[in-house]
């Protein structure tokens, strides 16, 4: 494994990747500064090395995800910020922890969630299918994909049902709405959405209780795990205090999750955790290429979901086009390959490391 050292310096590269402000959306410079100086170190990283530690082989991971984008127009409408990490994320998790990966979304969004899922290589199984999988005797690499309520009493009573049931390792959310201390979700803009998303919130809370590591990645301070910054976000967003709905609790929400992890894009966050796992496991096969993403978010379009940005049904997420994403994940890539380079070169990697360079066609 890298030196501690090193691990830090690939973390900032990675840290300063996933917050260049490419859509000069403006709320990152808000939210990194002080979920870094909380954090004491990257938030990549952070969120890397706490899966390594909690997860062990075939144990499962929560992964949250989906947000219903216009949902006052029809609730199937959703965006394509977030399943794509998701994916990226799971995929990383089982190749490298050999973990089995269940993704929570909306119920009528789980189908569109499977062709993204399955455009990263891993087949959509029921829990026990994955689980029974990762113990087959001929390969078949496993996910699944569950709706998750919408009714706060059944979100509640499910999540109690699914922590007991499978004991997850670890939780994550990325770009998922979280409940306000009012029990309110809102938008980044200040708008009230909460009927129609799944109440993620609940599985966290729950693995809270039961000492189970969360994570939370999200790029507009309305997600699960802003909680983790909420006294300052309160005071430095538009609608930190107060929202349009009237409920009076603002747009952070209440979960405080064990790592935060703040991006320009909740995507590019997942990326940037699956870079930082690929670094410390020196597995450069963990990375998430541009051409897989590419793939993956054709595989999106094709699912139907929406560029949350520009409304339009094509591959990009949150106004960057796909041929800037997958540029962008040449240039992650790269930034993990060299540094495992010269580290391999000072002695420093395990005999055998896979730090060969990654074709690009």
């Amino acid at each position: 494994m890298p030196t501690q050292e090193m691990l830090l310096e690939i973390g900032e590269r990675i840290d300063s990747l996933i917050t260049l402000d490419v859509p000069s959306r403006g709320a990152i410079k808000n939210l990194y500064p002080y979920a870094r100086k909380k954090a004491g170190k990257p938030l990549a990283l952070a969120a890397a090395q706490a899966l390594c530690e909690s997860v062990k082989e075939k144990g499962v991971v929560f992964i949250a995800t989906g947000w219903p984008d216009r949902p006052h127009i029809n609730p199937e409408i959703a965006e394509t910020d977030g399943p794509p990490g998701a994916a990226a994320l799971a995929r990383a998790l089982h190749r490298g922890l050999k973990a089995v990966p269940i993704i929570f979304i909306e119920e009528n969004l789980v189908e569109k969630m499977a062709i993204v899922l399955e455009a990263v290589g891993l087949r959509v199984l029921s829990p026990e299918e994955a689980i029974a999988a990762a113990s087959s005797h001929a390969p078949i690499h496993a996910a699944s994909v569950l709706g998750f309520p919408t009714d706060r009493e059944e979100a509640k009573e499910r999540a109690k049902e699914l922590v007991e049931k499978y004991s997850p390792r670890a939780v994550v959310a990325i770009e998922k709405g979280g409940m306000n201390d009012k029990g309110y979700i809102h938008t980044s803009r200040g708008a009230e959405t909460t009927k129609d998303m799944a109440k993620a919130d609940y599985l966290f809370l729950e693995a809270i209780e039961k000492g189970i590591t969360t994570i939370g990645i999200g790029d507009g301070g309305n997600e699960i795990g802003m909680g983790f910054i909420k006294k300052e976000l309160r005071e430095i967003l538009p609608y930190g205090k107060k929202c349009l709905c009237g409920c009076g609790g603002g747009i952070v929400p209440d979960t405080v999750t064990d790592v935060l992890v703040t991006a320009v894009i909740s995507n590019w966050g997942a990326y940037g955790v699956v870079a930082c796992l690929a670094a410390i496991l020196e597995r450069i096969d963990l990375l998430h290429s541009s051409q897989l993403e590419q793939r993956v978010l054709w595989r999106s379009s094709d699912a139907r979901f929406i560029d949350g940005i520009t409304g339009f049904v094509e591959p990009g997420a949150d106004g960057i086009p796909a041929r800037i994403n997958m540029a962008y994940l040449d240039l992650m890539a790269e930034t993990v390959i060299q540094a495992l380079r010269y580290a391999g070169k000072k002695g420093l990697l395990n005999k055998g490391a896979r730090y060969l360079k990654i074709p690009v066609e």
